[in-house]
């Protein structure tokens, strides 16, 4: 495992930079890399860290890259790349804080998921395309699920994990269940259990989602700031 005590940044909050907060923390076990860039196994995630990417830039993720890796980037700014990182998408995210310590809602039953239903899980992501999730994802947090006649219409669950705070993620639902009230059900009740565990719960959000963003705020969730998320395809350095 890579030592993390020497490894610092220069930004203010870890929510800043998620990513690298996450491998130098309670995912360091699962860390790969220097001390310059960090990665998850690529069957967990795409992301990649560093620890001052709006400064230094993210030039280091190539020395831990494959050839054509996928390279997934969380930053409170655009990033300076090499001219071997080709970008794939752009987007402009609005991080949200649960702050209103809403008490959980929807009436229904969910179910842990675990690997028995990764699945059904990979199959609602490929329908629903909440986010990068990859067959091993769900080993990083909680995730819960709702059943519908044994069919997986709805998923969320913990993803990043910060020394304080944890993300909530692949919040989504099948179409045909969509209007049931289970997105909003499933984020309060993880946004409650993240908090009673003493943890700040954030999580992200299209800004140009606006009926996921109203969900978040009316289960308790606020601005804080706005992430861009950056995925590049890396390429032999010329």
């Amino acid at each position: 495992m890579l030592s993390t005590k020497m490894l610092s940044t220069n930004v203010s909050d870890p929510l800043d930079n998620p990513i690298w907060h996450a491998l130098t923390g309670p995912h360091a076990s699962i860390a790969r890399g220097t001390e310059q860039a960090l990665r998850y196994p690529p069957d967990v995630s795409s992301f990649f860290g560093v620890p001052d990417p709006l400064n230094v830039g993210i030039a280091a993720v190539q020395q831990i890259a494959e050839p054509n890796d996928i390279a997934v980037i969380m930053s409170t700014g655009t990033v300076r790349t090499p001219n071997s990182f080709e970008v794939v998408f752009e987007g402009l995210f609005d991080q949200m804080v649960y702050d209103r310590h809403v008490a959980p809602i929807g009436e229904f039953d969910t179910v842990t998921l675990a690997d028995d239903d990764i699945d059904d899980m990979l199959e609602l992501v490929k329908i629903t395309d909440p986010g990068p999730f990859m067959a091993r994802t769900h080993t990083l947090g909680g995730y819960i699920g709702v059943r519908d006649a044994g069919v997986l219409v709805a998923m969320a669950g913990k993803r990043l994990h910060l020394a304080d705070a944890t993300e909530i993620s692949a919040v989504c639902t099948h179409p045909t269940a969509r209007g049931s009230g289970y997105a909003a059900g499933l984020v309060s009740r993880l946004a409650a259990d993240i908090t009673a565990d003493g943890r700040r719960a954030f999580l992200h959000v299209s800004v140009h989602n606006s009926g996921a963003r109203s969900v978040y705020e009316r289960v308790g969730f606020t601005h804080r700031t706005r992430i861009t998320i950056q995925v590049f395809r890396i390429q032999s350095a010329s």
